[in-house]
C-alpha cells in the first residue's frame, strides 16, 4: 500500500494564499510519501473532519495549509481520530501563533522548503470540554473583540488587527466573577480561586496573539498549561499593562496571577453568558473543564528546533498572590 498523506487547504485563509503554494507543497510531499491525497475545505468542521477519517484510516501523516482555525480543525480531527498520525501544517493566516511557538517560518514557500530537512516532537495538546486546543482558551473581554475583526482590517494591519482591538477591549475595565479550581502540581491537591477579572487566559504555549514573549516560561512539550488571570485595574493602567504586554514581562507584573497546572475547572459566578475563544475562534461557554495531554500530537518541526524557552526562574504565584481564598 505504501506512506499515505492527506493535504487539507483552507482556499480562502490568509486572503487565497493557499491555491499559490498548494502546488509547491503536495510537489514536496509526492517527495516524502508514496500516496498523498488533497481535499479543499468549503466550511466549518470540514478540516475536523477529513483530519478524522484519515487518522483512523491510519494514514502516516495528516498536513493543511491555512490559519489557526484550520490548525485548530485539523488537530482536533487527528486527536478525535486517535492521534497516531503526524501533523504537519504550512502557515498561512494571520496570526500563526502555533508555527511561531514551533519555529515554523511564517513566510509559505519556506515553511515548505523546510519540510525537506525536519524532526517529529510530541507537542502538548490541551482539552477543553469535548474539543482541543494548541495555543489558547480565552474568556472575558477579549474573545468577543477578536471576534469583531474583519477580514479587510486582517489584511490590512494583520496581527496588529487583534492588538489594536485588544486594546480598545481593555479600556472597558468589564469584571467578571471566575471560580478556577486547579490541580497544584507541586501539593497533588485541588485549590480553588475565586477572583473578579476582566480576562482569563489557559495557554499551551509560549505564544498570544503573535506576541511570542507573552510567556516565555512555556513551551509546547513541557506538559503544563499557564493559567493567566488579569487582575482589576483602573483605565490609568492602561498605559502601563499594554508596554508589558509587548515586552514579555506581563507574567511577573502585578496585573497577572500565574497558575501552573495539568488540569483546572473554570465556571462564571455571575449570571451572565460567556463564551470562550479557542486558538481564534468561537469555543465553548463556560463552565470548562481543561487537561493537558503531554506530548500527546507528533508534529513535523525544523531539524534541530531551538526551544521558545528562556532559562527563567518561574513564578510560584499560589504563594506570592494572598489575596484570594482557598479552599
Amino acid at each position: 500500500m505504501g506512506t499515505r498523506c492527506l493535504l487539507i487547504i483552507n482556499p480562502v485563509a490568509g486572503g487565497g494564499k493557499p491555491t499559490k503554494y498548494a502546488m509547491d507543497l503536495e510537489y514536496q510531499l509526492d517527495k516524502m510519501f508514496d500516496h498523498v491525497e488533497v481535499k479543499f475545505t468549503h466550511g466549518v468542521g470540514d478540516a475536523t473532519k477529513f483530519a478524522q477519517e484519515a487518522t483512523e484510516k491510519q494514514y502516516e501523516a495528516v498536513f493543511c495549509m491555512g490559519g489557526d482555525g484550520t490548525v485548530n480543525e485539523t488537530v482536533n480531527g487527528i486527536v478525535k481520530g486517535g492521534g497516531t498520525t503526524t501533523f504537519g501544517f504550512v502557515p498561512v493566516g494571520t496570526v500563526n501563533d502555533l508555527a511561531r511557538a514551533l519555529n515554523i517560518p511564517l513566510q509559505p514557500y519556506m515553511a515548505i522548503h523546510m519540510l525537506s530537512n525536519v524532526d517529529i516532537i510530541g507537542v502538548d495538546v490541551g482539552r477543553c470540554n469535548d474539543q482541543y486546543f494548541c495555543n489558547n482558551i480565552a474568556a472575558g473581554i477579549l474573545p468577543t473583540a477578536v471576534e469583531e475583526v474583519t477580514p479587510k482590517q486582517k489584511a490590512l494591519l494583520g496581527p496588529a488587527a487583534y492588538f489594536v482591538r485588544g486594546g480598545q477591549a481593555l479600556l472597558a475595565t468589564k469584571d467578571y466573577t471566575f471560580e478556577v479550581t486547579i490541580e497544584d502540581p507541586e501539593e497533588n491537591i485541588e485549590k480553588t480561586i475565586r477572583t473578579k477579572s476582566p480576562l482569563f487566559l489557559a495557554l499551551m504555549t509560549n505564544c498570544v496573539s503573535s506576541f511570542e514573549k507573552f510567556m516565555p516560561i512555556a513551551d509546547v512539550d513541557d506538559g503544563f498549561m499557564r493559567l493567566v488571570i488579569f487582575k482589576e485595574y483602573f483605565f490609568t493602567d492602561i498605559l502601563r499593562i499594554l508596554p508589558l504586554i509587548l515586552s514579555g514581562k506581563i507574567y511577573t507584573s502585578k496585573y497577572v496571577t500565574i497558575l501552573k497546572t495539568r488540569n483546572a475547572k473554570v465556571r462564571l459566578l455571575d449570571d451572565v453568558k460567556v463564551t470562550t475563544n479557542m486558538d481564534g475562534s468561537k469555543g465553548p461557554a463556560l463552565p470548562v473543564e481543561l487537561e493537558v495531554l503531554p506530548q500527546f500530537l507528533k508534529v513535523y518541526v525544523p531539524k534541530g528546533r531551538i526551544k521558545s524557552s528562556e532559562p527563567l526562574v518561574e513564578v510560584d504565584t499560589l504563594k506570592r498572590f494572598t489575596s484570594f481564598p482557598f479552599k
